[in-house]
C-alpha cells in the first residue's frame, strides 16, 4: 500500500473523532486568551496519543512535536482555538452553551482538525523524515497570539516551512491557496478631538469637538479615493464616535476608533501618513486640537511563491484522492487566480519570518464567518484534514 492510500485510509478511520472533538469544542467556546478549557482537552488528546507537547509561555497556547526519528526539515502547522463574541442562532444540537460566545469562524475545526492530523502523521512515522510541529494557538481572532506566541520563543529554532488551513463560506471542496500577499494590513486608530465646551446659546465661546470629528469623518473618507491608487484596494472605516455629555452643551471632547485595511505595505505607510495630517489639520483648522494613536496590527499574510507552486502541484497530482468518496470537485476547486482579500488575519506573522502559506477550504457557502448563523458541512471536515495532512506529508517527502 503506497503512502496516500494509507493516509486516506487513516483519515476516514479519524473522521468521526474528529467530528466528535470538533462538537464538543464547539459546545464550549472561549474567548481570545481565555481557550483553558480548549486548551486543556488538547493537552489530553495530545497525552493519549503519546505525541510530546509543551505548554506556551503565551497561555494557553500549546506547542507539540512528532519526531520521525529520520534527519529531515522542520515543519510547522498551525491551528487556532479562540471564538467569538457573538450569541449563535445555528440551533445546532451542539450550539453554544456560552451565552455569547460562538465559534463564529471555525476555530473549533481548525483545532479538531489539528490534532488528527498529528495523530496521522504519528502514525505514519515511517512514511516521513524530520519533525512536523504542532502549534495550537490562542487568540487569533484578537490580541494577536501568534505574534506573541513568535515573540516568547517560537521561532527559535526556525522552521523551515510553516502551513495553515482557515474553512472559509464557499463552495465544498474549493481550495483557495494564491501567491503573494494573500489579506490586507489590518490597523486600528483612536483619535482624540479637543474643543472647548460652552453653552449651545453662545457657540462662539466654545469650540465644538463633535462637529470637528463630524468634519474629519468627511475628510477621512477621501484619503482611498483621492490619495491611494485605486487598484490598491484599501478600506478605511470610522466605527465608533463618542461625544458630549448633554445636548445643550458644546463637547468639549470626541473620540473615534476608525480600521484601516490596506493590501500593500506601501499603501499603508501613505494611510497612516494621511489619516493623521487630515484629523490635525481639520481640527486646527476649527480652533480645536486632535491626537492620533495607531495600532499596527496585524500584516498581510504571504504565501511564498515556492511553496504555493509546490502545493498546487501536490493537490492537482492527488485530486482523485482528495475528492474520494465526495462526489465530483466544484468548479474551478483549485483557484489559482484568487483576489487579494481585505480580511485580517494573524497567520501574518508566521509569514513574515518563515516561507509560509495559507489556505482557505470551502464547507459550505451558509452564512459569512463571523455571523451568529456561520456553519460549515461536516462531510468536508475530513477534506480539510486530506489537505492539510497530505500537504504536510508530501512536503516532508520533497
Amino acid at each position: 500500500m503506497d503512502r496516500i492510500q494509507k493516509l486516506l485510509e487513516a483519515v476516514d478511520r479519524w473522521a468521526d473523532y474528529t467530528i466528535e472533538l470538533r462538537r464538543r469544542i464547539h459546545e464550549n467556546p472561549e474567548l481570545s486568551y481565555q481557550e483553558f478549557e480548549t486548551s486543556a482537552l488538547v493537552a489530553g488528546e495530545l497525552a493519549r496519543l503519546g505525541i510530546p507537547y509543551v505548554e506556551s509561555p503565551v497561555k494557553p497556547g500549546l506547542i507539540a512535536t512528532i519526531d520521525s526519528g529520520k534527519p529531515g526539515k522542520l515543519l510547522l502547522l498551525r491551528g487556532d482555538m479562540d471564538a467569538l463574541p457573538i450569541q449563535e442562532e445555528t440551533g445546532l444540537p451542539f450550539q453554544s452553551k456560552k451565552a455569547g460566545v460562538m465559534h463564529a469562524c471555525g476555530h473549533d475545526i481548525h483545532t479538531s482538525n489539528l490534532l488528527t492530523v498529528g495523530a496521522i502523521l504519528n502514525e505514519m512515522k515511517e512514511a516521513w523524515t524530520g519533525r512536523i510541529r504542532l502549534v495550537f494557538q490562542p487568540a487569533e481572532e484578537h490580541g494577536g497570539g501568534g505574534r506573541e506566541m513568535i515573540k516568547a520563543g517560537l521561532f527559535d529554532e526556525m522552521p523551515d516551512c510553516c502551513l495553515g488551513i482557515h474553512v472559509w463560506p464557499d463552495k465544498q471542496g474549493r481550495i483557495t491557496l494564491g501567491r503573494g500577499y494573500r489579506t490586507a494590513y489590518s490597523d486600528g486608530c483612536t483619535i482624540t478631538v479637543h474643543g472647548r465646551a460652552a453653552h449651545s446659546s453662545k457657540p462662539q465661546e466654545g469650540v465644538d469637538a463633535i462637529l470637528i470629528a463630524a468634519n474629519i469623518v468627511m475628510a477621512l473618507n477621501t484619503i482611498t479615493s483621492r490619495n491611494l491608487d485605486p487598484k490598491d484596494g484599501a478600506n478605511l472605516n470610522v466605527g465608533t464616535i463618542k461625544g458630549g455629555t448633554a445636548p445643550n452643551i458644546l463637547a468639549d471632547e470626541a473620540v473615534l476608533l476608525c480600521m484601516m485595511r490596506n493590501v500593500n505595505p506601501d499603501s499603508r505607510e501613505v494611510m497612516f501618513k494621511r489619516v493623521e495630517e487630515v484629523c490635525k489639520n481639520t481640527a486646527a483648522a476649527m480652533g480645536g486640537s486632535c491626537d492620533t494613536d495607531f495600532l499596527r496590527s496585524y500584516p498581510a499574510v504571504y504565501n511564498d511563491p515556492a511553496v504555493a507552486d509546490f502545493l498546487y502541484d501536490t493537490l492537482r497530482e492527488h485530486r482523485e484522492a482528495l475528492f474520494q468518496g465526495l462526489g465530483e470537485p466544484p468548479e474551478n476547486y483549485l483557484n489559482e487566480a484568487p483576489e487579494q482579500m481585505l480580511a485580517a488575519e494573524d497567520f501574518g506573522y508566521y509569514g513574515q519570518r518563515v516561507p509560509s502559506c495559507f489556505m482557505f477550504i470551502g464547507t459550505g457557502d451558509y452564512a459569512p464567518a463571523h455571523n451568529q448563523k456561520f456553519q460549515v458541512d461536516e462531510a468536508y471536515i475530513k477534506f480539510c484534514t486530506r489537505v492539510m495532512a497530505l500537504s504536510a506529508l508530501e512536503y516532508m517527502n520533497r
